[in-house]
């Protein structure tokens, strides 16, 4: 290695190792495995197994309080259709089970889990700032229309941009989208108004790859994931780990067809779509369902494309709960983990995640959730973290995909009151399990 390169490590390491000197040992998730509780959720495994068969073939549910997992069920089914080799589907005979540890595609997670994770850690070492602007980090839009779009606005959906385009149909000849997004005019002026916009973590996703000189995917494994022991998580799943994967959906035919009729959202004026032959037709397992993801971007992308577990994710969500840290690691300083909390511009919309505030219960919940049927929550005033990871879109292609917002407002409210009791019991000298 040149001394030019050896300099050029040291100095992207430094921030990172002042980082970790500062931190005390914070709460890892305790994951042992939970007794039983035949009444103290029994509400809420009722509301999610009554979805079985309905809204989703299966589901992962998963409680955290405090550090420590109390609650971790599985229901139903991974998967129960196949692809036959002439390109039909059959059901399966029997159908493969859902397991606590099933993987899954955890499409617009990814923003959070993914892409949010990495812009804190690059701001909390000092490498990014959320007043940076797009046409300084990426020179390609230096001299366009989206040359001052902040850090901030991209992660809390202020920037203008489109909400969605196939951005698989505007690859230029060497595979590349970002010449396309570049090129692409605005959809609203800068800061008017929340959109929220796939395109806008895209982008962010490759802030990412500029800031920290390697590819996203294989900066969160290093830098992230390693760090927390999410084992489980990453983009493109090597084939064992896939195989553990929940299936989604008929291979592009949903995402085909709204690029084909601009509904719901409308096709951008600029430029002509390309000719293009690369839809999957099989039942997707292991693969990221978002078309943009996997057709355009490879399958590594800011916007979706990761695959984790419910355990990995509680493991993020209490690094978060921790104020940045973990065991002797930390992602971020707590006011950096506090400042991406605010809520600058609209109510409901943390920098990168999604803020919900329920009527009775006074404490806010932050999280994000998933096409594919994931959803995670939580509540730094409770210590709590909420999992509910669905393979919803299972379904024959045509079927509809139904809404699971009711359900996880449901599961959400269960969750607290479960809390509740279980600290009654813990004050009246009952067992906590």
């Amino acid at each position: 290695m040149t001394l030019g390169r050896l300099v050029a490590c040291a100095a992207l390491l430094a921030p990172a190792a002042a980082l970790a000197a500062t931190v005390d040992t914070c709460p890892e998730l305790q994951t042992t495995p939970v007794a039983p509780n035949g009444t103290r959720y029994a509400r809420l495994e009722t509301a999610v197994r009554t979805g079985v068969g309905t809204l989703y073939p299966g589901a992962v549910l998963l409680l955290a309080e405090r550090g420590r997992i109390v609650h971790r069920a599985a229901f139903g089914d991974a998967q129960t259709l196949a692809s036959t080799p002439e390109g039909t589907l059959r059901p399966l005979a029997k159908p493969r089970a859902m397991a606590i540890d099933t993987l899954f595609d955890m499409a617009s997670v990814t923003k959070v889990e993914a892409t949010t994770a990495a812009i804190l850690h690059l701001v909390g070492t000092g490498r990014l700032s959320l007043d940076d602007r797009l046409g300084m980090l990426l020179p390609g839009f230096r001299d366009t229309d989206k040359a001052e779009i902040t850090l901030r606005q991209l992660l809390t959906h202020r920037a203008g941009l489109w909400e969605w385009q196939p951005t698989w149909l505007h690859r230029d000849t060497s595979g590349q989208v970002l010449p396309y997004l570049a090129a692409l005019p605005l959809r609203y002026p800068v800061g008017a108004r929340f959109a929220y916009s796939d395109l806008g973590f895209m982008l962010l996703g490759t802030i990412v790859v500029q800031a920290a000189g390697m590819p996203l995917d294989r900066y969160l494994r290093e830098t992230v994931y390693r760090p927390l022991g999410m084992v489980d998580t990453g983009f493109l799943p090597a084939p064992a780990l896939g195989r553990r994967a929940a299936a989604t959906s008929e291979g592009d035919a949903y995402q085909r067809r709204m690029a084909e009729t601009g509904k719901p959202y409308p096709a951008a004026p600029f430029p002509p779509v390309q000719p293009f032959s690369g839809y999957r037709s099989a039942m997707l397992i292991g693969e990221a369902n978002d078309a943009n993801a996997w057709l355009g971007w490879g399958g590594v992308a800011g916007h979706a494309g990761l695959f984790s577990t419910a355990t990995d994710l509680a493991r993020y969500a209490q690094t978060l709960l921790n104020g940045g840290c973990y065991g002797r690691w930390r992602l971020a300083p707590a006011e950096t983990i506090a400042a991406f909390e605010q809520t600058p511009f609209d109510p409901d919309q943390a920098l990168g995640f999604h803020k919900t505030e329920l009527s009775g219960i006074a404490a806010p919940f932050y999280g994000h959730s998933g096409f594919t049927g994931t959803w995670f929550a939580f509540s730094p005033r409770l210590g709590l973290t909420v999992v509910l990871l669905t393979n919803r879109l299972h379904r024959r292609d045509g079927e509809p995909y139904p809404a699971l917002n009711a359900l996880q407002e449901t599961v959400l409210r269960e969750a607290v009151a479960a809390m509740a009791r279980r600290g009654e019991n813990h004050r009246k000298g009952h067992a906590w399990r």
